[in-house]
Formats: C-alpha cells, sequence, structure tokens
C-alpha cells in the first residue's frame, strides 16, 4: 500500500521535554548545620582551649597560715589550629553550545552549569569536613588542605594541624565495635558516659551524623533476638511505636536518649570520602556537639565570570573555609 509511515521517516525530529530529571538529592547535613563564623584571615587560624584542673584541692587551711602557695591558672590552655583550603568548580560551555544548541532543561546553558557546578562545590565541601584527610601546607606544588572531623575526632590526633592530647577524646568516646554487633548499652549507653567522664557534660544537643549503615543499626537494636541459641531459633520480635487511631507505624529512631544526655540520628552520604572516590564510610558516625564547631570562611561560595578568550563562556565557582573544633573533648566517633 503506497503512502508515508512513521517507521519509514528518516527525519523525524526527536521530541525531547523541557525537563530535566536529577535522580541524586543527598541533602548536606553538616554544613546545614554548622556555625559560619568567625571569618579567617590567614591561611591558618588558632584558637584556644583550656580545662580546669583535673584533681580539685581540698586540703583545709591552718588558722592564721599565710597563704604561700600560689597557682598558674592558665597552665592548661592549649592552643589548637588548623588550615583554610581553597574548593573550586571551573564550568564551561563551547560558543555553540550556548548559542545555538537547544538543551531539554537549560535554556541558558552557561547559567544551568554553574548551578549544578554550586551544587557539586557545596558537596565536595561536605566530603572534605566529614573525612579523615590531615591539614596540609601550601608549598607551591600542593595545596592547603583542611584537617577534617575523623582526625580530630580521634586519640590520636592531626599531624599537621594542632590537637593538643588533653583535648583530644578519650579511648572510650571512640567506638570501633563492629557494627553489626554495636549494643544499646555497652557502645551507645558507653559513648555518652564516656563523654560525660571527660567533661562532666550532660545534653540533649548532641547530632550523631551517621552512615546508612550505622544509621540502619541503631533503629534495628528494637529487635530482640529469642532462642538465639537453638538451631531452630524464633524469629525476631520487633517493637514499634503505634497511635492506635493511625495506620502508620514508625520504624524509625530519630533520638537516642541516654542515662548521660540524648543525640539526634541524622542520616549522612559523606562520611569517611577521599577526594575523587564515591566511596562512603556507612558504617561510620560522628557524635557532635554542634555548638563547639564551626566554619571558618575566607570566601563564601561565589561565582566569577572569566574572559571568554573565543572558546565559549567561562565562569569560575571558589570558596574558602576551613573547620575548627573548639575542643574534640566533648566529642565521639563510631569507626569499626
Amino acid at each position: 500500500m503506497a503512502g508515508s509511515v512513521v517507521n519509514s521517516i528518516t527525519t523525524k525530529k526527536e521530541d525531547y521535554a523541557d525537563s530535566l530529571a536529577l535522580v541524586d538529592a543527598r541533602n548536606l547535613p553538616f554544613t546545614s548545620a554548622v556555625k559560619k563564623d568567625p571569618a579567617a584571615t590567614n591561611p591558618r587560624f588558632d584558637w584556644t582551649a583550656d580545662t580546669y584542673r583535673t584533681a580539685p584541692l581540698f586540703p583545709g587551711v591552718v588558722d592564721g597560715a599565710d597563704a604561700t602557695d600560689f597557682q598558674d591558672e592558665f597552665s592548661n590552655r592549649a592552643k589548637l589550629y588548623n588550615y583554610v583550603q581553597e574548593y573550586r568548580e571551573t564550568p564551561k560551555v563551547s560558543q555553540l553550545t550556548q548559542e545555538a544548541t537547544d538543551m531539554p532543561g537549560a535554556t541558558n546553558p552557561i547559567a544551568a552549569a554553574v548551578a549544578k557546578g554550586l551544587v557539586e562545590l557545596k558537596r565536595g565541601m561536605e566530603a572534605s569536613f566529614l573525612s579523615s584527610q590531615d591539614a596540609q601546607v601550601d608549598t607551591g606544588g600542593v595545596p592547603y588542605l583542611t584537617c577534617g572531623l575523623g582526625l580530630w575526632i580521634s586519640t590520636g590526633g592531626p599531624t599537621v594541624a594542632s590537637c593538643p592530647s588533653g583535648q583530644r577524646p578519650a579511648s572510650g568516646q571512640v567506638i570501633t565495635t563492629a557494627t553489626a554487633s554495636l549494643d544499646e548499652d555497652t557502645d551507645m549507653q558507653g559513648i555518652l558516659k564516656a563523654i560525660f567522664d571527660a567533661v562532666g557534660m550532660v545534653s540533649d544537643s548532641y547530632m550523631l551524623l551517621a552512615g546508612s549503615t550505622l544509621r540502619r543499626r541503631i533503629t534495628s537494636m528494637t529487635r530482640i533476638a529469642v532462642n538465639s541459641g537453638s538451631t531452630n531459633s524464633a524469629n525476631r520480635v520487633r517493637t514499634f511505636d503505634y497511635k492506635g487511631t493511625d495506620a502508620t507505624i514508625c520504624s524509625s529512631t530519630t533520638t537516642f536518649d541516654g542515662d548521660f544526655g540524648s543525640f539526634s540520628v541524622v542520616p549522612s552520604s559523606w562520611i569517611g570520602m577521599t577526594t575523587g572516590s564515591s566511596t562512603v564510610d556507612v558504617t561510620r558516625g560522628y557524635l557532635l556537639d554542634m555548638s563547639k564547631i564551626s566554619l571558618r570562611y575566607n570566601t563564601r561560595p561565589n561565582v566569577r565570570e572569566l574572559p571568554d578568550l573565543g572558546g565559549g563562556p567561562r565562569r569560575l565557582i571558589r570558596a574558602v573555609a576551613g573547620l575548627q573544633v573548639d575542643s574534640p573533648k566533648g566529642m565521639g566517633k563510631f569507626q569499626p
């Protein structure tokens, strides 16, 4: 039968919807919650931490005795420091891409590239702050790096950045138990007790930034194994929060209340990463006192237009910031 059919037409125009689906929606809980001041005015920024005398004195005083022994109240002061790091994204599109290309979801290609680059810059910052990288000093061949939380919250401390031993967490504040074996009493209550023993603080404002496996394990602690020693063990019994008038079962632990404080549990997709790698340490978690952490911005994320040398519009997305942990002594970490 004569005539044209769709399958035989070779010059059909492709029909793209003028929209773009971005399936990666991972948020940035740490940089969203952390304080952003004061500004860093040098590549290296210092701060001071102090502690009270660990052994109280109460020997009594003989009546009429003169004061002959004196204390140095500043002897426990310690200097901590870290370095800023420069973060950069450099989007560019060709002249033809900008002027003569109909791109779905990008009627202005360079603007769309900048919007995506800003998100990627902020993700790089989040990952570096939650990493175990040590600080690094710019030598002309390597750049400045800021020390991440993985080293601040450790018994050994950083090497290039400085955290004196008296300001580091005790061994009980760093839980190395395998995630699948974490126990509510020994580990969850234990880490809060260790922080209390170190600094005497009972707080309800801790935040636990947790990888996905650790986050899942905390919720599964509501499960109780029955007859686990027999070959044919019974199914696990689970405890749920359920409202009799509601059709929803809650199977999530968002806050852990312990004898020595409580913490909110916040999942993170950026813990324990290294630059250029997509591998997340899903078993790691940082127990943070957010009142004692700040970002020392020198330059907040901004976009600069670079000269177009003929190849197309170019942009520089840039930020300069460093991580300040006032004292890691009151914080903890889960890292099997």
